[in-house]
Order: structure tokens, then sequence, then C-alpha cells
């Protein structure tokens, strides 16, 4: 029987293959919007005219104010909004460990905005916001402030998720025997608690930053015309300009891609570094 390099034979190969082969329609579906927003971006198949090629979009967006000032935007509210829903989703998680076992089937209505899908609880903050008792506070809504209180709402539960998952398994005893020892509550703290949830509390961080500095639906629905989002001046200049301004549309979305993917591949190898040791960057 043949065998791969790596020892394993053909068979055990195959076989592995074809647990992944059900997300190959997913993948390919992916890589062809991928490939195709890339083709756009350098001014080829922009037109349904055969043989019509228009300019490179990426010199355009570099020497554009709008491409700035939409990222710059994109990220203040994405890290905004990351930092509250991390926090606040971090403190709940911690709450809901120190509650009582017959209390926890109450607690559980912090995940119903987990499945309201995001324009309904971006319908909700902004009827909320248009409330007279809201609105006649800020003037400004909807806008910046409704785009983060919809971001937060719908991701602090999914952060409170996942560092509840781990802190389930802590020994609520470790933090009796600290206190024994003398540590108070936030040294105790520090060196107990926090190594268990660094790690899923970034990771969910870094899922929620991406997803709101990417993320069209909310902003669409709550946020403002301007300054906007990067998604929704990226959606107006491809649909709402001429021919000439898709490719730097195109160009914008590639540079979201790389700017997420090259996010991922750092936060990972960091993870990896720390957990083998190294601090260092």
């Amino acid at each position: 029987m043949s065998r791969t390099p790596d020892g394993r034979n053909a068979r055990a190969v195959c076989r592995e293959f074809l647990h992944y082969l059900p997300l190959l329609p997913f993948v390919l579906f992916i890589v062809a919007g991928v490939v195709y927003t890339a083709v756009q971006s350098f001014g080829y198949r922009v037109s349904v005219l055969p043989g019509e090629v228009y300019r490179a979009g990426y010199a355009e967006i570099l020497a554009s104010a709008w491409f700035y000032r939409s990222v710059a935007y994109s990220l203040f509210v994405a890290t905004i909004s990351t930092a509250l829903s991390a926090c606040l989703g971090t403190v709940l998680a911690l709450v809901l460990r120190g509650l009582p076992h017959k209390l926890y089937p109450f607690a559980l209505v912090y995940k119903v905005p987990l499945i309201l899908p995001h324009v309904v609880v971006g319908l909700v903050v902004l009827v909320g916001f248009r409330h007279p008792i809201v609105s006649g506070r800020l003037p400004a809504a909807p806008g910046s402030v409704a785009l983060i209180t919809a971001y937060v709402v719908k991701s602090a539960p999914f952060v409170t998720l996942l560092v509840y998952a781990v802190l389930r398994s802590f020994d609520v005893r470790q933090l009796e025997t600290a206190r024994m020892l003398g540590a108070g509550p936030l040294r105790a703290f520090v060196r107990l608690v926090l190594p268990v949830i660094r790690t899923p509390a970034a990771t969910a961080s870094v899922i929620v930053f991406l997803y709101s500095f990417g993320a069209f639906d909310l902003p669409f629905l709550l946020g403002a015309s301007r300054p906007a989002m990067l998604a929704i001046d990226v959606h107006n200049r491809y649909w709402y300009r001429d021919l000439s301004a898709r490719p730097a549309a195109m160009a914008a979305l590639v540079v979201m891609f790389v700017f997420s993917v090259v996010f991922v591949i750092v936060y990972f190898r960091l993870v990896r570094r720390q957990k083998h040791g190294v601090r260092h960057v």
C-alpha cells in the first residue's frame, strides 16, 4: 500500500480529505468572490462590454481623502465597540460564574442578543434612540453612538459566551487558597483568573473587531452619512457612481480583506509564541 512522506497510507489521507469535502463549496464560493473582487480592482471585468478596461483602483484610493477618512472612522468605531464589548462581556461572565446554580437559568437571558440577527438589534437600538427621552439627550443619534451601542449589545454576550465557557472549569478553591495565603482580591484575580480568561477574551475581541470594522448591515441602518464606515463608502461608490469608480471600490475591499488576514495571522502568531513562553515580538 502506498504511503505519504509522513508515513500515512493513501487510504487514510483520502478518508481525511472526505471529511473536509462538504466545506469545498463554501471555500470555492469565498475564493471566487475574492478573486473576482481582485480582478475588478485592477480595472478588468468592470463593464459588460468586452475588452473595456479601466484604471486600477489602488493608486486612486491611496491618493483619496475619503479612503483614509473612512478607514480612520471604521477603526475608531471598531476599537471603541470592541473595548466596551470585551469589558462588559468579561464582567458579565465573572458575574455569571459567581451566581448560585439555582439562579443560572434566569441568567440565560444574556444569550437573547446572540439569537437575534444584527438587523433586529439595530432596529431595537434605532427605536430606542428615537424615543423622546433618549433623542433629547443624544441629538446626533443615529450615528456613532447608536452604531457603537448596537455593536456592544450584539457582541458583549458573544464575549461572555466564550469567557464563561472557560470560567466554568475554573476551580474557585484556588481563589480561597490565595486569600488564605494573604493575597488580596485584585492580586488573586490578576494571578489566577486573568491568565485563564485572557485567551478567550482576546479571541472574541479579534472576531468582534474585524466584524465591526468591515460590517455593512448595522452601519447601513444606523451609521451617519458623513463620516461613513468604509463598507458604506465602498457600497456607495460601487453602485451610485459611474463605472470608473468601481475599481477603487473593489481595491478598498481588497485592502480590507488583506488587513483582516494579516490581523488574524499576527494574532495567532502572538498567541502561539505566548503558549511557548516567548514574550517578545
